[in-house]
């Protein structure tokens, strides 16, 4: 049973980037996670801080910027499956603790009753288990900590690119959204908040800079897929020359206590 985050981003590295650089998300889902720790952590004592999926460290570095914790006060512990996308975090988060930062390829599975903040940014899409990943990630904090995710629901403007994309093949997409996760955690009996926060995506609009978000978005799957109606799909939101996106993704708070 997988404890790890399930999508390399490695063959997509560069479209990802492209996407980062031309999205507002990050700095909307950091403000917001900001906004939702600031009566959540202890106010003295350590702040034992896990990321699930950490990715690069790129967007927990922004979030870190954001928190202001003190470095002394953090300990942080990684989350990442893949080693090399890891080993890029570590020198980026150095400076937010000065305590050693714990890294993993996945959750151990004595992480029971040991964080004060579990957070998953945009990675639950991919878990395989997404019900008894969330049972661990839950399971992971204090009685006092705080869970957060952001996830995209399938009203969300990308995600409809999604399930546009896996009809031309007869498919139903192979990832999660807000709602399975809202799912799970009802079926878990787990009490929550959730909360819409929203986002923009704006690029010059070239065949090139389209074919970048469908590789994002698709991956290994845009190759079996007839690529004409996916292009077209961006008309609707051409302006002047380029691509105007306005949507938001599901915010998602856990308080076990």
């Amino acid at each position: 049973m997988s404890t790890s985050p399930g999508k390399d981003f490695g063959p997509i590295a560069d479209d990802y980037v492209f996407f980062e650089t031309h999205a507002t998300e990050a700095e909307q889902d950091a403000r917001a996670y900001t906004q939702q720790l600031a009566a959540a952590v202890p106010a003295h004592g350590p702040i034992r801080l896990l990321d699930f999926g950490c990715g690069s460290g790129s967007f927990t570095a922004r979030l870190l910027e954001q928190l202001r914790w003190p470095p002394e006060r953090l300990q942080l512990t990684l989350i990442e499956p893949v080693e090399s996308v890891r080993r890029l975090a570590l020198p980026r988060l150095t400076a937010f603790t000065t305590a050693a930062i714990t890294d993993a390829s996945s959750l151990p599975a004595d992480a029971v009753g040991c964080f004060d903040v579990v957070f998953s940014n945009h990675v639950l899409y991919y878990v395989p288990d997404l019900k008894g990943q969330l049972a661990r990630l839950i399971g992971a904090l204090d009685r006092d900590g705080v869970f957060l995710t952001a996830i995209a629901s399938r009203a969300n403007a990308l995600m409809a690119i999604w399930f546009e994309a896996f009809a031309l093949i007869d498919r139903e997409p192979p990832y999660h959204a807000a709602e399975d996760v809202e799912q799970a955690l009802r079926e878990l009996g787990v009490a929550f908040g959730k909360e819409a926060v929203g986002y923009e995506l704006n690029f010059a609009d070239t065949e090139e800079n389209r074919l970048r978000i469908l590789r994002f978005l698709l991956a290994e799957y845009l190759g079996q897929m007839p690529l004409r109606p996916l292009l077209d799909h961006f008309d609707r939101y051409q302006r002047d020359g380029r691509i105007n996106i306005r949507t938001a993704s599901e915010h998602f708070m856990v308080r076990p206590a």
